[in-house]
């Protein structure tokens, strides 16, 4: 690896990974569990990270609102979840492309 102030060069893997330094994370905050939003531009791919969301804060709120009609399974509120999250992503850091 090369480092220099600000930047570092790292070789991609055989599976397409690529290493962030432990300073980059630290410096940014960034742990375990936090969402790495990846950006293409015209020659390169720009990552976000953002914080998990607590779930758990809000869980139970919505119960009175669940019925059998519109209850989701655990694999569909995944996938929609996800999907809001990413719209949301989107949306937030489009100006940042």
């Amino acid at each position: 690896m090369s480092k220099g102030k600000g930047y570092a060069v790292e070789e991609v893997g055989q599976k397409g990974e690529v290493v962030i330094g432990d300073e980059f994370l630290e410096e940014l905050g960034v742990e375990p569990g936090w969402r790495a939003f990846q950006f293409k531009g015209e020659d390169h791919v720009k990552i976000y990270f953002a914080p998990p969301k607590d779930y758990e804060e809000l869980a139970g709120s919505l119960a009175k609102y669940v019925t059998e009609e519109n209850k989701f399974d655990d694999d569909d509120w995944h996938k929609i979840k996800e999907k809001a999250w990413a719209e949301y992503v989107k949306e937030k850091y489009s100006e940042l492309k």
